[in-house]
C-alpha cells in the first residue's frame, strides 16, 4: 500500500516507546490515578493541564486542542514530520531504520547511543573539572572578568579542558568509553606514534546540545595567558569535527534551549536572534533574551532554514558593523528571500560585537534594536543604492535595481497572494523603488512579474504550502464524520461499511481520503483501530483528524456512561448511517431522473416508466416509515 510503508518498523519503534517515558524526559509528570500531568510546553500553563495516559499510550492537551500519541509528540515538539519522528523515536530506541543501514556491535564506537552516552560523560567531567579543578581557577577569574554568572555556568554546563595532553583518556580507563569512542565523538585524537591527545585542550568549553537535549559536540575558546609563551594555539575558536552525531549545518547553539522560549511564544512572535559566538548568546540570556542561538562557524544554509523553520517564522541576523558583515548578509539574504522567512538585518554600531554590546548596554537598548531592525529587502536596497546617483548614472542604478528585483522575486508568487501583509508590503516596496529610480511603478512591477515567471518554485515550498493549511472541523459533513468516528471506535464495522458505502459517495476532502485508507486496510486485511491506524498514517492532517475523532468518540461515551441517556449500540449507529448515505444516493438518482424528463428527446414512454420508478420509491419509503413506528 503505498500510503503505508515499514509497518514492521514502526509498529517495532511505537511499542519499544512508552509515552510516558518519552514525555517525561521533556515535562515534569506527576501522576494522578491512571494519568500524569504536567505543564504543557506549548502555552503559559499556569496549571497543569497537559495529560498523559499510559494505558491509551497516548497525550492531550485541551487548552491547546492538541493530542496523539508519541510520534506525534515528536513531531509536535521537534517540529517535523512523521518519517523525521519515527528515525527520531527508532534512534533513542537503538532500532536501525533502514534494512541496509550497516551493521554495529553494541557498545562500540559505530554505536550512537554510545556515543551519546560518551559525549554526556565527557560534558560533565569537564564542567566539574571547571567547577572544581585548582587548574581551573584562572578559568573562572577569566569568566567572572567577562561578566559571565554562576548561574549561566550552570545553565549552559561550561566546562575546562586542562592543559595535560591525555586528561580526558586517563579519565576514561575506568568507564566503557575506549579512546576509539572518544576519538569518534571528536573529543581526541591520535598523533603519528599512536599516542592519543585531547583536541580542546587547554580551552573553555561550550558544549553543543542537538534539540532533544543531548550533548553532540563542544565549541572551545583559548584562554588568554594560560598557555606558556609561544604555546598558544592559533585558532581562538574551535568547533568539534564532523561526527557520526554533530554536523555544523544542521545544528545552532543553545536552540535547545531558545526551543522551550519559541513554543510558548505566540505565533506572531516567534522570532529567533542569531549571533556569531557561544559568549553572544551567553550575554544574551543574561540580560533576559531567551530566543537568541549562534551558528557554529558556517554560513547559514538551507538545512539551518529547514531547522529554523521548525520552531520560527522569522529571523534577526546580528552583524558586525563592517565589511565582512555586509557580505555575510548578502550570501544569506536570498536564500532566506526564497524560503519564505522574514529576515531582519542588525548591524551593531561602531563595529561592536553582541557580547561587548550587551555587557555595556544590557539587553533593553538590544530588544530595541532588534525589534527596530530593518528587514531584509529594506536593508538590501540601503546597500545596493548606496552612494549611486540614481538618475544620472544609469547604468550603475539599473544594476543596482534588477539585484533589488532579482531578490524580491525569489518570494513565490503563491505565498505572496495568500497574506495581505506581504502584499502589501510588495507593493510598498514597489512603489518605493518606482520613486528613488524615478520608474512608473507598472514598470518597476511588470520586471518584477517576468523575473519570478523564470524562478520555478521548489517542492519543499509546494508541500510547505499544502502542509499550512489547518483543518477546519466545523465544515465536515456530520453523516460522513461520524462514519470515520464509528470505524475508528469498532473497526468489525468496517466491512459492513465498505459493503454499502462507496468512497466516491463521499464528499472530496480529508474524510473521504481517511475513508479510502481505510478501504485499503480492510482489502490488505490490516486492522483500523485507532492505534493501528496512527501506526499506518503518515500524513499529518489525516493523522490529526483521527486524534480528533477518536478523541470526540471516547468523550462521547465518558459523558454517557453511569446516565440513563439512551444511547444505541454502535451496530445500531451504522445503520443509521448507511441508511442515511443510501437515502442520499436515492435522492441522488432521483433528481437525475427527473432531470431526464424534462429532456426533449424523451418519449412517452420512457417518461410513464421513469414516473412509475418514482413513485415505488416514494411508496416503499413511506410504508419504511410506517413499520418504523409499530
Amino acid at each position: 500500500m503505498s500510503n503505508l510503508p515499514d509497518f514492521d518498523l514502526k509498529d517495532r519503534v511505537k511499542r519499544a516507546t512508552d509515552v510516558v517515558d518519552l514525555i517525561g524526559t521533556e515535562l515534569n509528570l506527576r501522576q494522578r490515578g491512571a494519568t500524569y500531568y504536567g505543564h504543557c510546553p506549548w502555552h503559559d500553563d499556569q496549571s497543569p493541564s497537559f495529560q498523559v495516559n499510559q494505558n491509551k499510550q497516548t497525550w492531550v492537551c485541551y487548552p491547546c486542542d492538541i493530542r496523539g500519541d508519541v510520534f506525534d509528540f515528536v513531531m509536535k515538539r521537534e517540529g517535523v514530520n512523521f518519517r523525521e519522528a519515527l528515525e527520531i523515536l527508532a534512534e533513542r530506541a537503538n532500532i536501525p531504520i533502514t534494512r541496509n543501514q550497516k551493521k554495529f556491535v553494541k557498545g562500540s564506537k559505530d554505536d550512537k547511543q554510545v556515543l551519546y552516552r560518551a559525549m554526556q560523560w565527557a560534558e560533565e567531567e569537564y564542567h566539574q573539572c571547571l567547577l572544581q579543578s585548582d587548574a581551573a581557577m584562572p578559568v573562572r577569574e577569566y569568566l567572572q572578568q567577562r561578566g559571565i554568572t554562576q548561574e549561566s555556568i550552570e545553565t549552559f554546563k561550561i566546562g575546562f579542558a586542562p592543559l595535560s595532553w591525555s586528561w580526558l583518556v586517563d579519565r576514561s580507563r575506568n568507564t566503557p568509553y575506549s579512546p576509539e569512542i572518544l576519538e569518534a565523538c571528536g573529543l581526541v585524537s591520535a598523533n603519528q606514534r599512536g599516542s592519543w591527545y585531547e583536541r580542546f585542550r587547554g580551552r573553555v568549553l561550550f558544549p553543543i546540545r542537538d534539540t532533544q537535549e543531548r550533548a553532540i559536540a563542544l565549541g572551545g575558546r583559548v584562554i588568554p595567558g594560560l598557555y606558556g609563551e609561544g604555546q598558544e594555539p592559533k585558532g581562538k575558536y574551535v568547533n568539534s569535527p564532523e561526527t557520526r552525531l554533530f554536523s555544523k549545518s544542521r545544528n545552532l547553539y543553545a536552540l535547545n534551549l531558545a526551543r522551550g522560549y519559541l513554543q510558548k511564544t505566540s505565533n506572531s512572535d516567534k522570532r529567533l536572534t542569531i549571533v556569531e559566538g557561544y559568549t553572544d548568546v551567553v550575554a544574551a540570556w543574561q540580560a533576559g533574551l531567551q530566543n537568541v542561538v549562534a551558528a557554529l562557524g558556517v554560513a547559514l544554509n538551507e538545512q539551518h532554514i529547514r531547522l529554523i523553520k521548525r520552531f520560527a517564522d522569522g529571523i534577526t541576523l546580528v552583524l558586525d558593523g563592517d565589511e565582512a558583515g555586509l557580505k555575510t548578509m548578502n550570501t544569506v539574504l536570498d536564500l532566506f528571500v526564497a524560503h519564505d522567512i522574514d529576515l531582519r538585518i542588525l548591524a551593531l554600531p561602531d563595529g561592536m560585537d553582541p557580547f561587548d554590546f550587551l555587557m555595556k548596554n544590557g539587553g533593553g537598548p538590544f530588544r530595541q534594536m532588534v525589534e527596530n531592525a530593518p528587514d531584509a529587502i529594506a536593508h538590501k536596497i540601503l546597500v545596493e543604492t548606496k552612494g549611486i546617483d540614481l538618475v544620472n548614472d544609469t547604468h550603475q542604478a539599473n544594476r543596482a535595481l534588477e539585484n533589488v528585483l532579482a531578490t524580491l522575486a525569489k518570494i513565490p508568487a503563491s505565498v505572496i497572494q495568500q497574506s495581505a501583509a506581504k502584499s502589501m508590503r510588495q507593493h510598498q516596496i514597489v512603489m518605493r523603488l518606482a520613486r528613488q529610480f524615478q520608474l512608473p511603478p507598472e514598470q518597476v512591477r511588470l520586471r518584477l512579474s517576468e523575473l519570478r515567471s523564470n524562478i520555478r518554485p521548489s517542492f519543499q515550498q509546494k508541500q510547505e504550502s499544502t502542509d499550512s493549511n489547518a483543518i477546519n472541523y466545523a465544515k465536515f459533513n456530520l453523516n460522513e464524520a461520524a462514519l470515520i468516528e464509528l470505524l475508528i471506535q469498532d473497526p468489525s464495522l468496517l466491512d459492513r461499511a465498505v459493503e454499502n458505502i462507496a468512497p466516491t459517495q463521499l464528499e472530496p476532502g480529508l474524510l473521504r481520503e481517511l475513508y479510502e485508507v481505510m478501504g485499503e486496510c480492510f482489502h490488505e486485511g490490516v486492522d483500523v483501530s485507532y492505534q493501528q491506524l496512527m501506526l499506518e498514517l503518515e500524513v499529518n492532517r489525516l493523522r490529526d483528524l483521527v486524534n480528533f475523532l477518536y478523541d470526540k468518540a471516547i468523550s462521547k461515551k465518558e459523558s454517557t456512561e453511569g446516565t440513563n441517556a439512551y444511547v444505541l449500540d454502535l451496530e445500531s449507529q451504522m445503520d443509521l448511517v448507511i441508511a442515511s448515505f443510501n437515502k442520499k444516493l436515492v435522492e441522488s438518482g432521483k433528481r437525475a431522473k427527473i432531470s431526464q424528463l424534462h429532456q426533449p428527446n424523451v418519449d412517452e414512454q420512457e417518461k410513464t416508466a421513469t414516473l412509475e420508478e418514482i413513485f415505488q420509491q416514494k411508496l416503499q419509503q413511506e410504508l419504511l416509515k410506517i413499520k418504523k413506528t409499530k
